[in-house]
C-alpha cells in the first residue's frame, strides 16, 4: 500500500494529503526544456526536482504516469536558428539530443513520455478549435487570441487580480486585443519561421497552448500533479489552467509544485544576466554526479545559492557516501546484530520525510545517520547476517528515491577527487591521477624497505600535489585531494 504523502500546493498556498484521483497511482506532468542552446544548471534544478518527484512516488510505493515535455517550437528557438541560418526544426532536434545526455549525466531516470510540441500539433490545434467554438477564443487576422475576462477563475493560482494586469499596458500595441491581458492561442504563419495548417491559416501555436494540450494527451483533462520552475507560475501555469479548464470543462491539476531559483550570488542564475553555467561544462569539470548532488542537497521550495562553498560541501558528502558503500561492499557478516532496531527504523524515517513535502535533505540526514552507526559499530567487529542486510536495504531504497547513491563507488570516489582538483585550479600541481597512484606505490615500498627518507620525500611531493593519502589496516591505500 502506498504511503499517504503531503504536498505544498501552489494552487491553496497549504501543504494537503495527496489524494490521486485513481489510488495507488500519479498522473504526473513537469514542464521541460526549450530546445534552443544548453541547458544551464538553473534549468538543472527544475529538471533534477522533477526527477527527485518521480522516483520518490515511487519508492513510496505509487504507479507514476510521469510526462515532461520538450518545447522545440518557440520564438526563441526560431530567432536562434534564423541567426545561425539553419532550420529550427532541425536546430530545436540538435538540442533535444544535446538535452538528452545532459539528463543523462544527471542520473535521471526516463519520464514514461516525453512529447514535443512539434509532434502534438493536431491536438494542439484541436484545442484551441474547442476555445473557439466556445467564445473564449477569438480570431483577428489569422492569429487567435484567448480572452482572459471569458474565465472566471483567472488568477487563481499566481493570486494576481485581473484588474492590476492592466496596469502599464500599452494600449498601441495591444489594439487588436479585446482586453490587454489576452494571450495568443494561435500565431499566423511568417516567412523564415515552421507553420502548420490550420482552420485560421498557416501558423504555429502561442507558448501556453502546447503543455495543455501534451498534458492532456497523456494524462487527461483532470490529473494529479504539475511541476515547474517558480518562474512559470505566471503567466505560463496561469494561462494553462485558463486554457485547459475553459476547453475540458472541469479542473486541469489538483496539485501545483513549483521549485525555487538557483541564485548565482544575489540574482537569479539566467542566460540574459550572462551569470550561466551550463550543465555541460560543469559536467566536464566536476561531473554530474557532483550536480546532482548539490542540486538534491536544499529543499525544493527553498531558494538555493550557488557557490564554491556550495559545491565542495557536495563533493564532501559525495565522497561520504561512497567511502561508505565502498566500505560496505568488502563488509563480511558477523554475529552482531545490537544495532539491528536502529538501523531498522532507518527506511520508515526516510518514507516519512519524504513522504513531507518531498523533503531530501531530511531523508539524507537519516542516510547519514546510518554511516555514522556503522562507522562506529563495526569499526572492529562484523555485523550480524541481519543487520548486514537491513543495512544494505537502506543503501538500496536511498539509491532509487534520490539517485544520490550510484553504483561502482571506487569510480565515483575518482570523479569525486577530478572535482575537487578541478574546485582548487592549480593546487593539484601537474600529477595525474596515474602519477598519483605510481608515487603512492612507491612510498608504500620505501616503507617495506624501510627507506624512510625517500617515502618522506615522496609523502611532501604528493602533499605539495594538495593529495592525502590514507593507509588502511589491511594495507592497501586510499587518496584524496585536501
Amino acid at each position: 500500500m502506498a504511503v499517504e504523502v503531503k504536498v505544498f500546493n501552489n494552487l491553496t498556498r497549504s501543504k494537503e494529503a495527496l489524494k490521486p484521483i485513481t489510488e495507488g497511482k500519479v498522473n504526473f506532468y513537469s514542464c521541460g526544456p526549450t530546445t534552443y542552446d544548453f541547458l544551464h544548471v538553473g534549468n538543472a534544478r527544475a529538471l533534477v526536482v522533477g526527477d527527485l518527484i518521480h522516483r520518490i512516488l515511487k519508492s513510496l510505493g505509487y504507479e507514476v504516469n510521469f510526462v515532461r515535455n520538450f518545447t522545440d517550437v518557440d520564438d526563441k528557438i526560431i530567432e536562434r536558428a534564423n541567426e545561425l541560418g539553419v532550420d529550427s526544426l532541425a536546430h530545436s532536434a540538435k538540442y533535444v539530443d544535446e538535452c538528452i545526455q545532459d539528463m543523462n549525466s544527471l542520473g535521471m531516470e526516463p519520464a514514461t513520455h516525453t512529447p514535443k510540441v512539434s509532434e502534438t500539433m493536431d491536438e494542439i490545434i484541436e484545442m484551441v478549435k474547442t476555445l473557439v467554438d466556445k467564445g473564449i477564443g477569438y480570431v483577428v487576422d489569422g492569429e487567435v487570441l484567448y480572452h482572459v475576462p471569458a474565465f472566471e477563475g483567472y488568477g487563481k493560482l499566481s493570486k494576481k487580480d485581473l484588474d492590476s494586469l492592466q496596469h502599464g499596458v500599452r494600449v498601441e500595441v495591444d489594439s487588436h486585443k479585446k482586453h490587454p491581458s489576452d494571450f495568443v492561442l494561435w500565431k499566423p504563419a511568417k516567412d523564415g519561421e515552421p507553420s502548420w495548417d490550420s482552420p485560421w491559416g498557416k501558423g504555429r501555436p502561442g507558448w501556453h497552448i502546447e503543455c495543455s494540450a501534451m498534458s492532456k494527451k497523456f494524462l487527461g483533462d483532470n490529473f494529479d500533479i504539475h511541476h515547474g520552475g517558480i518562474d512559470l507560475m505566471f503567466p505560463h501555469h496561469e494561462n494553462e489552467i485558463a486554457q485547459s479548464e475553459a476547453a475540458n470543462g472541469c479542473a486541469f491539476s489538483n496539485n501545483w509544485v513549483h521549485n525555487e531559483f538557483l541564485n548565482f550570488g544575489d540574482v537569479k542564475m539566467s542566460k540574459s544576466l550572462g551569470n550561466v553555467v551550463t550543465i555541460r561544462k560543469f559536467v566536464e569539470t566536476y561531473g554530474g554526479k557532483v550536480l546532482r548532488q548539490i542540486l538534491s542537497s536544499t529543499h525544493y521550495r527553498s531558494v538555493m545559492g550557488w557557490s564554491e562553498e556550495v559545491i565542495e560541501r557536495s563533493i564532501s558528502d559525495l565522497e561520504r557516501i561512497h567511502e561508505f558503500t565502498a566500505k560496505l561492499e568488502s563488509m563480511k557478516a558477523g554475529d552482531d546484530d545490537s544495532a539491528l532496531a536502529e538501523i531498522e527504523g532507518l527506511v520508515p524515517k526516510m518514507k516519512e520525510e519524504l513522504a513531507n513535502d518531498f523533503n531530501v535533505p531530511g531523508a539524507m540526514s537519516h542516510f547519514f545517520t546510518l554511516v555514522r552507526l556503522v562507522n562506529r559499530e563495526f569499526s572492529d567487529k562484523s555485523p550480524g547476517d541481519k543487520t548486514l542486510k537491513t543495512i544494505n536495504e537502506v543503501v538500496a531504497f536511498t539509491k532509487a528515491a534520490t539517485g544520490l547513491v550510484h553504483d561502482n563507488p571506487s569510480d565515483v570516489l575518482k570523479e569525486a577527487n577530478k572535482a575537487k582538483k578541478a574546485l582548487q585550479g592549480d593546487s593539484g600541481g601537474a600529477l595525474s591521477d596515474d602519477d598519483i597512484d605510481q608515487l603512492i606505490q612507491a612510498r608504500k615500498q620505501a616503507r617495506a624497505d624501510k627507506d624512510w627518507g625517500k617515502a618522506d620525500g615522496i609523502r611532501d611531493k604528493l602533499n605539495d600535489a594538495g593529495v592525502v593519502v590514507k593507509d588502511n589496516p589491511d594495507g592497501s591505500y586510499s587518496w584524496s585531494y585536501k
